[in-house]
Order: C-alpha cells, then sequence, then structure tokens
C-alpha cells in the first residue's frame, strides 16, 4: 500500500506472459467505480492511470474543523487471453488517495512517506496566545497535532517545527488556510495591513421613452442598467517573515482550494496573484509578502 498524491498521475503497470488484454476493476471507498479493458503492449503488459480517476471522489471541505480526508483506493488487475481466458491471478491495488502532488524533479507517481510531516516549512508565524495544528502522516491518514497558545515549538511528523509569536497591536491577523502539496490543510497567518476592495460588473442598454403623443417622464431611466453584479477582494501583507517561508507560499498559490478565516467566518476564496517573486534575506533583506485574494462568491446571492 502507498500514499499517492492524486494531483500528479499515479501508474500501475503489471504484465503476464500469454494475456491478449487486462480488466482494471477499481473502487473507491468500498465501492466500485471504474470498470477498464486494455490491449497488452509488445511485452504482455497494460499501464493505467488510477489518479485522475480517483480524484473525482474527493472534494476537500474546510468549515474551521479539521480532520482527515482520505480515500481508499482498492482494485484488481485481472489479464486475459484472446479466448477471454483468465491469465494468472488478479494483481491487487491497495493505496491511500491523497489531494496533493509531486513536483516533476520527484519524479513519477509520488508518495507520501509514512510517519511524515505533511508540510514543507520548519517555521510558522503565530499570533500571541493563539494554538494552532500541524498536519503528519499515520497509518493511511492525516492527524492534525494541535499545539497550546503559548508554545515555541512541535514535535510533528519526525520533525520540529520552530514557532514564531508575533505581536501585532494594530493589525488584526488574517488566517488563511490551504490545501498543500501534500493534501494536507495548512494554515498562514497575514499580520499586517489588509485592503478591502469590491469590483462591480454590470450591463446596460439605453430604450425609448417617448410616448405615442411626443412626450417623456424625466424621472424614468432612458439608460438602463441590469445585471449588476459584485465580486470582494482583499490585499493581505504578511509583515518580516523568514525566507524559509517560500515553499509554503508557493504551495498557497499552487493550491486549489483555498479559505480566508476573518473574524468568526471562514470564507472560501480565490487566490488572483499568478506570480511569486522568491524573496530572500541575502538579496531583500526584510522579506514581506504581498497576496490578493477574491471571495470565491458573488455579493449579491444568485445561487439557482
Amino acid at each position: 500500500m502507498a500514499n499517492i498524491l492524486l494531483r500528479s498521475p499515479h501508474f500501475e503497470y503489471e504484465s503476464e506472459a500469454g494475456s491478449s488484454y487486462a480488466i482494471l476493476e477499481l473502487s473507491i471507498d468500498g465501492t466500485l467505480r471504474y470498470t477498464l479493458s486494455k490491449d497488452v503492449d509488445a511485452d504482455e503488459g497494460v499501464l493505467f492511470e488510477i489518479s485522475e480517476l480517483a480524484r473525482d471522489y474527493l472534494d476537500i471541505t474546510f468549515s474551521g474543523t479539521y480532520t482527515s480526508q482520505v480515500l481508499d483506493i482498492t482494485g484488481n488487475i485481472t489479464f486475459y487471453d484472446s479466448s477471454d481466458v483468465q491469465v494468472g491471478i488478479p494483481y491487487p491495488i491497495s493505496h491511500k488517495g491523497f489531494d496533493g502532488y509531486g513536483e516533476f524533479m520527484d519524479g513519477a507517481s509520488p508518495t507520501i512517506t509514512s510517519g511524515s510531516l505533511l508540510q514543507s516549512n520548519t517555521i510558522i508565524y503565530m499570533p500571541e496566545n493563539t494554538a494552532g495544528r500541524i498536519a503528519e502522516e499515520s497509518a493511511g491518514a492525516i492527524n492534525y497535532d494541535a499545539f497550546g497558545s503559548t508554545a515555541i515549538s512541535a514535535s510533528t511528523g519526525g520533525e520540529t517545527v520552530t514557532i514564531v509569536r508575533v505581536c501585532e497591536p494594530k493589525y488584526t491577523p488574517i488566517k488563511m488556510t490551504f490545501v498543500n502539496k501534500f493534501g494536507a490543510l495548512q494554515d498562514m497567518y497575514f499580520f499586517k495591513k489588509s485592503v478591502e476592495s469590491v469590483n462591480v460588473t454590470k450591463e446596460s442598454y439605453k430604450r425609448s421613452l417617448v410616448s405615442s403623443t411626443g412626450t417623456y417622464d424625466i424621472n424614468t431611466h432612458s439608460k438602463r442598467v441590469l445585471n449588476t453584479q459584485g465580486t470582494t477582494s482583499l490585499s493581505l501583507n504578511t509583515g518580516f517573515v523568514s525566507d524559509a517561508m517560500n515553499p509554503a507560499f508557493e504551495e498557497m498559490l499552487l493550491s486549489e482550494q483555498v479559505w480566508a478565516t476573518i473574524g468568526t467566518d471562514v470564507i472560501p476564496v480565490d487566490i488572483t496573484t499568478t506570480q511569486l517573486t522568491y524573496k530572500t534575506s541575502v538579496n531583500d533583506r526584510l522579506v514581506n509578502y504581498t497576496i490578493n485574494i477574491e471571495y470565491a462568491f458573488n455579493v449579491i446571492n444568485d445561487l439557482r
């Protein structure tokens, strides 16, 4: 069994002498979802890619509670000859699916090591008197280890994570929660100035107001507006952080699911920043990042 990353391809290759084709039966969380047939290659083997199929059944949710969200992926690859007679015994498949990804330099079919820390950075920034959680792999699931409101370090996933406490007397920190490259929920705080704005879109048309007698009402709109809608956006600033946070910022921009906790509200957002220039203490002395986000819904409720 392996902990596979579903945003990157995961390949299953098996071969059987004397076979003509193979059938993959793939179950997700105990339910048979796919039955695929494929002819063998010149070496009497077949290659199936299962990540894209499995990820259709994993949709990460977050409402302020940290829970393990992974898939049980099981199945068999069975070979048959040209007369449709089974050849050999089925090859079993058994994996745990995480909503993460591997990078190109990680090679094909990346996996998560058992018992490992599920974030790239080993330093985090937290407001004073605020508790938090750090993710680790545990027996094919995601375990969110809690640390206290005054902790300055935490041992998680076989590594020590340094917790830097930030006193921010002027601004109210905003917590961003995103699905990182390991498929785990990860928090990041933005401590400094935030600017909120609304972008409004509308359509209009010009209509005739002239009556049959050649008059019109001067209090009636000749230019009519319709389909007016708005989206709310925020510009966030981290404050000064270590350049060891660079991988986390990259993963936030690459994440497909992000939430902002503002006050007591957990708000789904989209990150509109599309470019990140890595900052280092050598080149920039002080590292501060600005991220632009947009609420993932319209101001006017138009859901039908």
